[in-house]
């Protein structure tokens, strides 16, 4: 479908007229304003023989500028920019189609107006402001030209004589003849301009109808769409009609009933998996609350073990205790006893002869040491106990 709407695009350019150089339409246009200011140059500098005024001379001079500004928003000049921007048109309606496909069943098209698409294009040709009011603008700048000439020529008429007064009259005749100049040129352009305008617009409103048909094809009417619709529909209710057939069909309710049938014992063979897998998980749940309970038992019985042996540590540890302070005040005295003995028998000795050796007192104090020995032994073994 793409393909083919490409293709049609392609063959508009064949359905356009011959390309022109638009230079040469601006100087069509331009040509009559040009020649008709060069008469009265002519005439201004005396080639010609008849008087033309210098502010008349301004005046037309002025009009034939605008003239030269508007000529390329003329409708003849816009009708040949179209024509030179053909491959940019075909571009711009491809992209306006495309943006705009609609499908209806089998056939796309644009859902679009081709007079849019048309009235906004035209709008880039040609400023529509200016052509509107070119028409009215050249008439009404010649007889401002007119009015203006007037009043700088006019005699202030303060002559005494007779002779005079009638050189003043033929001053102002002269002055308001070479002043309708301007209104003439005015008019002329307006002229000159409309026929130009009304030709390039027809040649415009041309192109664009055998355009439009050539791309009929292209765009959905307002009658397509609604036939399309109705076709659409037509086939929607033919194919509802087929399915309420095999609705109504006898084969089809026992092939229905038998569904059904199928389904509701399905669903009964569902119902009595779930209850019993119900079931069993009721079971389950109740094995284990009971080892729960009966774990739960066996951890308070643990912790009321482990209370009371911790009781019985704390009694083994303060008996201890007291045991070895006993103990260390029991070799406290001993001590303090053994050094009285030791002191006592070291002043008895002293009697004695100094080098014969006592055995007895070396004796005893042998024994003496051993005895604070096996003391300190039992007073590490005890603080290791109580550690």
């Amino acid at each position: 479908m793409h393909q083919k709407m490409d293709t049609m695009l392609k063959d508009l350019s064949a359905l356009e007229s011959k390309e022109e150089n638009c230079a040469l339409v601006y100087a069509k246009l331009i040509a009559l304003p040009t020649l008709a200011y060069l008469y009265f140059l002519l005439g201004y500098v005396g080639v010609l023989h008849f008087a033309v005024g210098t502010h008349s001379i301004v005046l037309i001079g002025l009009i034939f500028i605008v003239a030269l500004v508007f000529a390329k928003h003329n409708g003849e000049f816009g009708m040949c920019q179209f024509k030179r921007l053909k491959q940019s048109f075909q571009t711009e309606l491809n992209s306006y189609i495309h943006k705009n496909l609609m499908r209806i069943g089998e056939m796309e098209k644009s859902n679009a107006s081709f007079d849019n698409f048309m009235d906004d294009y035209a709008k880039n040709i040609r400023n529509d402001n200016y052509a509107s009011i070119a028409a009215g603008v050249f008439p009404t700048m010649g007889i401002l030209g007119t009015f203006i000439s007037i009043a700088l020529t006019l005699p202030d008429f303060s002559s005494q004589t007779s002779s005079a007064l009638e050189q003043e009259i033929s001053v102002l005749l002269s002055g308001v003849g070479t002043a309708f100049y301007v209104s003439i040129y005015g008019i002329l352009l307006s002229l000159w301009w409309l026929f130009f305008e009304k030709r390039g617009l027809s040649h415009f409103d041309r192109e664009v109808q055998r355009i439009k048909s050539a791309s009929a094809s292209l765009f959905w009417t307002k009658e397509e769409i609604e036939q399309a619709y109705l076709k659409e529909n037509l086939q929607h209710f033919e194919n509802i009609g087929k399915m309420f057939e095999r609705l109504s069909s006898s084969d089809f309710f026992e092939r229905l009933g038998r569904t059904i049938e199928g389904k509701f014992s399905l669903f009964d063979e569902m119902l009595k998996l779930e209850g019993e897998a119900v079931k069993k998980s009721a079971e389950h749940f109740k094995t284990g609350m009971e080892m729960l309970a009966h774990s739960s038992e066996k951890q308070r019985n643990l912790v009321q073990l482990h209370n009371e042996m911790l009781s019985k540590l704390d009694t083994f540890n303060a008996n201890t205790t007291s045991l070895h302070v006993k103990m260390q005040e029991a070799n406290e005295e001993m001590l303090a006893t053994q050094q009285e003995l030791l002191r006592s028998l070291k002043e008895s000795t002293l009697t004695r002869v100094e080098t014969e050796p006592n055995l007895e007192v070396e004796s005893l104090k042998e024994s003496l040491k051993i005895i604070d020995a096996e003391t300190e032994e039992i007073i590490h073994k005890m603080d290791a106990l109580r550690s």
